[in-house]
């Protein structure tokens, strides 16, 4: 009865260290994913702030751009210089648009990029624990 009750003892301390070990395991996994998980999101923070900042900037080109048509508008003598004023400036803004659209889509596609670690990185830890 006695080697029943010691290896009994035996078989509850081995699960009980086997226990502990895991859990400090995983406890040092969720800190790290912690650690990923906050840094990644203060890039993906930063990257919006950037995006916002890019638009921000935009819509002032593109107001002032309008008020510089209005101005031209304002002048036009003749049906000829308003259809003149209204070409260059369509050129203008359609140029404008164009270089605001490939500027927007790099900067998404950075801020994307640099976000990637959030959602590529949470589970690696817990599936190596498996």
């Amino acid at each position: 009865m006695a080697d029943v009750s010691v290896n009994t003892r035996r078989l509850t301390e081995k699960g009980a260290a086997r226990a502990k070990n895991t859990f400090n395991m995983a406890a040092a996994a969720t800190r790290d994913e912690t650690r990923r998980a906050e840094q990644s999101t203060l890039t993906a923070v930063d990257g919006v702030r950037e995006c916002y900042v890019k638009m921000l900037d935009m819509a002032q080109e593109n107001t002032v751009a309008a008020f510089e048509l209005a101005r031209d508008l304002a002048t036009v003598q003749t049906p000829s210089e308003f259809v003149e004023v209204c070409n260059a400036r369509a050129r203008e803004a359609y140029s404008a648009f164009s270089e605001q659209t490939k500027e927007m889509s790099e900067l998404a596609q950075k801020v994307a990029t640099s976000a990637v670690p959030l959602t590529n990185g949470l589970t690696s830890p817990f599936s190596q624990a498996q």
